[in-house]
């Protein structure tokens, strides 16, 4: 967090909102805010109608209901920023019953999740729907991003005060084919502008892919990488980031896989331009090597590349210059992915193990506490323009995850609320695995069972900002 939090709200940090209640009332008595420092003692921390009331030593309970957090450490609710709980439409593979669960699992209390397969959100009509849908099945905060494509082009206007962003697919991947003309993409990014709403973007060059593919036709995971090339997610990104100076769109490129694509977004911001971007936790705790013994588990897109690039993005994330640490959610049955390389789908779980994953790099020494923690909430909140979440504050919602950082446990796929049943990080000893989640004030996940049916409501959004497209 930078640095912690004590007192009564603060107006400057108060987002304002139309709803009276916007959860339950809750003390939580003597937890330690991680990461811990010697002068800071245990805190309870008052949650009235969901929204934090007031953090410090000893607070008076005012008849309240406590919750006893001695011995775990606590954190802000978890945002991530990229999912895909197929649902509606391919429930089979996950949905949101069993996709909010396991984000509880991992300590998440707030997702943006992506459609892209049928019905995608391409006009109001689609995307009311599609909230109304998850509202009943989601235990978890959610945003629902539209779909940026020459269907929806013009509906952008009356989506974009239902929806944090619009998702860009500028190259194909799972459910969704890429862009091959430019001047199709110039067109959506000026589109976008001219809504107020960010992009955000899958960042692969389209014609490029294609080439790869003519070039091994037959290959195996083991040239994922390669047909998915780190030339291809940096040639799509130089690209858009030259359509945001020429259209004066604001850009966040999701899943950033390669160190070149952080150079080109860390040049961008030094130049003031409105770019952005998240990465993954497979894209640094795994790299191409790992396609020998993992297989087509390994195979999502974009394609995880060398163990440098690995290093670059984490040196990124560290810096600020990568903003979040998403997951990608993206759960197949193990049936699907056993299939032979070319009909195996792309897309691994991860949601419900981010918090531990994201922990992970800070006991390696791979990040320093401050950076993991932020990447996972308030800059990842920030990223998307996600108000009142990711941070220990008055004022902001009253979403908690409570966790031993010293109780280490082995992963086992077969025991995750995912569909899928399958882990990449099978066998992995990770730390930080939530005790208890507390979505507004309501306690949601307690040593391992999901409290809520689902009682999830739409994030609050800021107002869209129409920026004057060039």
């Amino acid at each position: 967090m930078g640095r912690h939090h004590f007192g009564r709200r603060a107006p400057q940090d108060i987002v304002t909102h139309t709803h009276t209640s916007r959860g339950a009332d809750l003390l939580v008595r003597g937890a330690r805010i991680w990461p811990s420092h010697p002068r800071h003692a245990a805190v309870d921390i008052r949650i009235v109608g969901g929204v934090i009331d007031e953090i410090g030593p000893v607070l008076d309970s005012a008849g309240l209901p406590v919750l006893d957090a001695q011995g775990l450490s606590v954190i802000p609710g978890l945002v991530d920023v990229h999912v895909h709980f197929r649902d509606p439409g391919l429930e089979h593979k996950e949905g949101w019953d069993h996709g909010s669960a396991g984000a509880l699992h991992g300590g998440v209390t707030s997702v943006v999740e992506v459609q892209n397969n049928p019905p995608l959100s391409l006009d109001r009509a689609a995307l009311e729907a599609r909230i109304a849908h998850v509202r009943t099945r989601s235990r978890v905060d959610f945003g629902c991003l539209a779909n940026l494509t020459s269907d929806s082009i013009g509906n952008l206007a009356d989506m974009a005060p239902l929806t944090p962003a619009f998702k860009l697919f500028l190259g194909g991947s799972t459910g969704l084919g890429g862009e091959t003309d430019y001047g199709t993409l110039r067109r959506l990014f000026r589109a976008a502008a001219l809504s107020g709403r960010m992009i955000v973007a899958h960042c692969e060059d389209e014609n490029m892919l294609r080439e790869a593919k003519k070039a091994y036709p037959e290959p195996t995971v083991l040239q994922h990488h390669v047909l998915r090339s780190v030339e291809s997610e940096i040639q799509s990104v130089r690209m858009s980031i030259e359509w945001v100076e020429e259209t004066g769109a604001e850009l966040h490129v999701f899943h950033v896989s390669t160190q070149g694509a952080c150079e080109l977004i860390a040049d961008a911001r030094r130049r003031g331009l409105p770019v952005s971007g998240s990465t993954g936790p497979q894209y640094v705790h795994l790299s191409c090597d790992d396609a020998p013994r993992l297989g087509n588990l390994l195979k999502v897109n974009p394609s995880i590349k060398t163990p440098r690039d690995g290093a670059g993005i984490l040196a990124a994330v560290e810096s600020g210059v990568i903003d979040a640490i998403g997951t990608d959610h993206a759960p197949h049955p193990l049936t699907e992915k056993m299939r032979d390389y070319a009909h195996a789908p792309s897309g691994m779980p991860s949601v419900d193990l981010l918090w531990p994953l994201t922990l992970e790099l800070v006991r390696q020494g791979r990040l320093t506490a401050e950076s993991a923690l932020a990447s996972v909430t308030w800059r990842a909140a920030q990223s998307l323009h996600l108000p009142r979440k990711g941070r220990l504050v008055p004022g902001y919602d009253g979403d908690l995850t409570l966790f031993d950082p010293t109780e280490t446990r082995k992963v086992s796929g077969a025991h995750l609320p995912s569909r899928s049943k399958w882990s990449a990080y099978e066998g992995c000893e990770l730390a930080g695995w939530p005790r208890l989640v507390i979505r507004r004030g309501e306690l949601a996940f307690k040593d391992g069972e999901v409290l809520v049916k689902a009682g999830g409501r739409p994030l609050d959004l800021q107002p869209p900002l129409p920026i004057h497209g060039r």
